[in-house]
């Protein structure tokens, strides 16, 4: 992904901080980080304690700061962490959300 995750042009740098809570409702940590591809202007995943979790699913709630994801903690914590961003990894991450 060419020129992703480029602070200064990521309009999502406020998330970082929200709570995020699993498909259970249980509260299982705070977005680290943010990965935005610029080209397609197109959040692509929050980080979560090193943790990808793809963005397409998640649902913001701006007044609590916080996000739900529909993935139980299990999931998310045996997720890929942060790594190079390419084709493969990318394939890595949804199949294992899916």
């Amino acid at each position: 992904m060419e020129n992703a995750n480029d602070r200064s042009d990521n309009p999502y740098t406020q998330l970082e901080g929200y709570r995020v809570y699993d498909a259970h409702g249980e509260e299982v940590g705070r977005i680290d980080d943010t990965v935005y591809d610029a080209p397609s202007d197109v959040l692509k995943y929050v980080v979560l304690g090193g943790r990808i979790v793809p963005a397409e699913r998640i649902e913001v709630h701006v007044e609590d700061q916080s996000v739900s994801v529909p993935y139980d903690a299990e999931v998310i914590e045996s997720a890929p962490h942060i790594a190079h961003f390419s084709g493969a990894f990318d394939e890595a991450v949804h199949k294992h959300y899916r």
